[in-house]
């Protein structure tokens, strides 16, 4: 009887030390905070009416709206339903790198533009072309309100060139998200801050803030391809808790 309970409590021994190593691998386990911040923005996501992905005209209807522009020698032009636009003298509103804002002049080629009929929004997304080196991964991007003809200018550096408006507060204003990329270090490792930024009355975008916080963003930091999940990491000051894994 003795050789049994020793046998029992040995059994017992090993099992609670199988069931805390397990729950020390889970609570350890790497997080793709790419994907992660991917799912949570598909929730939020406000579907455009007409999407025209890769410009090739310099003439074009989008639904009832005639748009044209005409390159520059600094900037582009763009008319909308008549009304003119010049990127010439126009700077983004968020820093677009480390270095702070940015021309909009850089731009000579619209490549993708996007109708939120509802909304009276439409999105731009501006490159240069040809380009070289580390202006390729530049894009500029301009949310133009058809009700006010109020225009506002942001820019992108290696974080993508999709143009995206979001519902992140529920409040029937939508939302656009900026993007600061901080830089590559020397191990390789990159980080981005996204910011949110809210339309107004008067119909331009400007950060959103409340009496109790100035700024809400996000930060992710990572490994080029999320190639090596040892270097993620994510901080929040947002809106609401993104991050359930606490880590």
């Amino acid at each position: 009887m003795k050789t049994i309970i020793k046998i029992l409590k040995i059994l017992t021994i090993l099992i609670i030390c199988i069931s805390a190593t397990n729950k020390n691998n889970y609570s350890t386990k790497n997080v793709d905070y790419g994907k992660l911040i991917e799912e949570y923005l598909k929730t939020k996501i406000i579907e455009p009416t007409f999407v025209i992905k890769n410009v090739d005209k310099n003439e074009f209807d989008l639904l009832k709206h005639k748009i044209s522009w005409l390159k520059l020698e600094k900037g582009l032009k763009i008319i909308i339903d008549g009304q003119m636009i010049k990127t010439t003298d126009k700077v983004t509103s968020n820093v677009v790198w480390s270095s702070g804002v940015d021309s909009v002049n850089f731009a000579n080629y619209l490549q993708k533009v996007s109708l939120y009929e509802s909304e009276s929004l439409i999105g731009f997304v501006l490159t240069n072309s040809p380009c070289t080196g580390l202006g390729c991964g530049v894009n500029y991007q301009i949310i133009y309100n058809l009700k006010t003809g109020k225009q506002t200018y942001f820019g992108r550096f290696r974080t993508g060139f999709e143009f995206q408006l979001y519902n992140f507060n529920s409040d029937d204003r939508p939302d656009y998200l900026s993007k600061t990329f901080h830089g590559r270090n020397a191990k390789g490792i990159d980080t981005t801050e996204y910011i949110l930024y809210s339309q107004t009355k008067n119909g331009e975008f400007e950060v959103f803030e409340t009496e109790e916080q100035k700024k809400f963003w996000f930060k992710h930091t990572y490994t080029e391809f999320h190639q090596n999940l040892d270097n993620e990491k994510f901080s929040e000051n947002w809106i609401e808790k993104i991050n359930k894994n606490d880590r």
